[in-house]
Formats: structure tokens, sequence, C-alpha cells
């Protein structure tokens, strides 16, 4: 028996939540999304488990003492037993394995469909394997065994109102599966409400500090090379409004001499987006950078793949501006990108990744650049990649653009969604109450 195998065993599990999870890949949930699903429906097994409750016995009072159970912080030590139980059994790690699995997809073929009103599968290799990995990450997460009480995922306060309430309403989603397949369920999905949040005040820095922030890299990176990627990264979010996963996912095929980049969002969702100037201007200079450090692979008559560097000249003469986005969209049409050993945009110059074939920049390298570049100029207001998707949205905003534009730019299939990314910056408060207050 695989360790896999066991900590798909170790797990406590809701009837048929298996196949849940199933489901939700085969209707195209992201991988992110069918981890988080089971991560939380795990933990709510261990607590009518621990609790000595069954399943079919779960009732309004039920739900009530769980939601103290999450807010008291009651399931850590839970989760924590659990964890120790197993691993004094030689299984799984100490370590958090839940990150890094962010926006990626284990399987995106069609072998796991699920086709049959039953649930079985086409393929129950690809079961195993699926939910082996699939638990096997929810395992490394549980608990978070071994970080120190003060953490924020152990924090002494238990769980937050809105945490809360995605945990209720995966447990909601999970309820109305079970009526979609037929199966009684014994407490209805309406019936679990969720609790009160507070309504915290988003924030989004002052543009001018936006401005300082996207600048920073070159001020701050002692590798100029690095400097000029990570500022083209900035440039890009803020003049697209793009997700930090849409743009470390960005390829050098997307390029083009109109800065309109066709690109697969969120539930994968596909959207244009749109350079400025100023940003195809940057991602011109890091492209003379990025062409430097390119490998092309060919194969030989023996079959062999060679690698070799890329001559550089092949833009030379080039007079044009952004002659770097011309010969990337030349290389495109001639199908010499296909050649290059890995199609990212960002990719990484230094460490053991950036040999790799298919390197790509990570998303948590990149959170933490931004993190620091916002700590050494000293912004105040917490400002992330997701800030600059906000700051996108509300800066647009201000400056008369509809909100059914913005919806659209940002990729939202309700406005509900994007009224939340508008948040009026506090001086444009303080300017129209100057302006238009009745009493001057």
């Amino acid at each position: 028996m695989s360790n896999q195998k066991t900590v798909n065993e170790a797990i406590p599990k809701l009837p048929i939540q298996d196949s849940f999870l199933l489901e939700l890949q085969n209707n195209n949930y992201s991988m992110q999304t069918v981890l988080n699903y089971a991560r939380d429906l795990s933990i709510f097994a261990v607590f009518i488990d621990v609790n000595g409750r069954d399943f079919e016995k779960i009732d309004k009072e039920t739900i009530t003492l769980y939601k103290g159970y999450l807010r008291n912080g009651d399931h850590l030590t839970d989760l924590d037993n659990l964890r120790v139980r197993y691993l004094k059994n030689g299984l799984g790690t100490t370590k958090d394995t839940s990150k890094g699995s962010e926006g990626s997809r284990t399987h995106d073929s069609t072998q796991g469909a699920v086709t049959t009103p039953g649930g079985s599968l086409e393929s129950t290799e690809f079961k195993g394997k699926f939910l082996d990995d699939v638990y096997r990450k929810v395992f490394g997460s549980l608990g978070i065994y071994g970080k120190p009480k003060n953490a924020s995922s152990r924090s002494e306060n238990g769980l937050d109102a809105r945490s809360v309430n995605r945990m209720l309403s995966a447990l909601r989603s999970y309820l109305k599966f079970l009526i979609d397949r037929d199966i009684e369920v014994p407490i209805p999905p309406d019936a679990i409400k969720l609790i009160k949040a507070d309504r915290k005040k988003s924030q989004v820095a002052e543009l001018e500090d936006l401005v300082r922030l996207i600048e920073s890299p070159l001020e701050f990176e002692h590798d100029r090379e690095v400097g000029i990627r990570n500022r083209a990264m900035m440039e890009l979010l803020f003049s697209t409004g793009m997700r930090i996963s849409e743009l470390i996912n960005l390829n050098l095929d997307q390029i083009n001499l109109d800065g309109k980049l066709f690109i697969k969002g969120k539930g994968k969702k596909e959207r244009f987006v749109y350079l400025t100037p100023r940003a195809i201007d940057w991602l011109d200079k890091y492209l003379e950078v990025r062409l430097n450090h390119i490998t092309t692979v060919r194969e030989t008559s023996g079959g062999i793949e060679e690698k070799q560097g890329l001559n550089i000249d092949l833009v030379g003469g080039m007079d044009h501006r952004w002659k770097y986005v011309r010969a990337v969209e030349e290389y495109r049409k001639s199908g010499y990108l296909n050649r290059f050993s890995s199609p990212a945009l960002f990719i990484p110059f230094s460490g053991s990744r950036s040999k790799q074939d298919n390197a790509r920049l990570s998303t948590n390298y990149f959170q933490e650049c931004i993190a620091n570049y916002r700590r050494r100029l000293g912004i105040l207001v917490p400002t992330s990649a997701h800030s600059l998707r906000h700051g996108f949205a509300t800066y647009l905003a201000e400056n008369g653009a509809s909100p059914a534009a913005i919806q659209v730019l940002l990729g939202h299939e309700s406005l509900n969604t994007t009224t939340r990314y508008v948040h009026a910056s506090d001086r444009f408060a303080q300017e129209v109450h100057k302006e238009k207050h009745p009493l001057k």
C-alpha cells in the first residue's frame, strides 16, 4: 500500500465526498478550488467524528456548535492531533504543502470525466491519482502542524467570520450536490445560515504611492536584469488589472504590437486586457533581457535534443520602436518560438528553477518582492499585487470609466463583484467634499 493511498484514507471524509470533488474537477473548477473544498469538508468531517455525531443526524444545533468550534480555534487542536497520530506511523510531512499548487491543475485531460449518473469513472486510474494528489496536499495543510500559536493561520482567536462563512458555504454546496444526486440530506442547505461579518474599510494606496511602488524595482534590486523584469511586471499589472496568476501564466506567444492580450483567467474565463504605451515600453526593455536568457531546443538526426543559445543578432537592424516586441511577434509567426525551452514570458534568471525546461517565475516570489518594496518605501496602506488590481479599477472609475467597462476589463461575471473593487481614494473623497458640499 502506497503512502499516497494511506494519506487518502487517513483524512476523515463526508459521504461520497470524493464524488463531489470529482464533480468539481470535471466541471472545470481549478485545482486550488477543489483543494479548498476538500480541506473545508474534511474539517467538518473531523468535527463530527471527534464529537461523536453521525452525519445523518446533524441539525441546526450541530451547525451552531460547528461555528463556535471554528471561531474558538478548537479545530486546530483536533487537526494537530490527527496529524500527530499519522505522523507517528511515518505518514505525511510536518511541512505545509498546500502552497505552490495555486492556480494549477493536476489534470486538464478528459480521461477522468464522470459520465454516468451513479458517478462511475471511465478511468479508475485517473480517479485514484487525482484524489491522492488532492488529499496529499490537504494533509500537508491540515492544522499547519508546528507553526507558532501567533501565526496568522493559527490565531488564538480562531477563524474570522469570513473564513467561517467560506467553510459553511462549502458545506452548503456539498449538500446541494447530494440533493442533485437524489440522496437524502440531514439538513437543507438553506438552513445553514452564515454569520454576520464585519465590513472592513477597503483601502487603496494613493496614486502617487502606487506609481512609486511600480517604479521601485530598479531602485531596490541589485541585479539590473531582475529590476527591469520586475518593473515590467508591475507595469503590466497596473496597465491591465490582471490577477497575479494571470500575469505569471503569460507566454511569449501572447505578445503583440497592438498591446491587446487575450488571456484565460479565473474559472478559465477568457477576455482581452490592454497595455498602455508606457507598459509596452517596459515590456520591450524586458524582452531584450528575456531574449538574452533564451535557449532553443532542436532535434538531431539521432533524435537527441541539443540546447543552443539564441543568436540575439536575429533582431538586429530593427530601428523601430518596440523592436523586441516586434521580434517576438515575428518569432511567433515563423514558429521559432516553438523551439524555446520555456514558453513563459517571465522567467527566473538564477537558481535551480532557471535551469529547468519550462521555467516560470513563481507567484510567491513576486508577492514577496512587492511586499518588500512597499515596506522599504514606507507605504502604510497594505499593498499587494491584488491591490494593484483594485487600484486599476479605482483610478479608472475616478477618471470616468463606466462600471460596465471596468467589469469587462477585470473579467467579472457580476457587476456587484466589480463594485467591491472600486474604492474611492481618501484624497478623491476629500476633493469631492470640498467641491460639492452645499455649505462652503
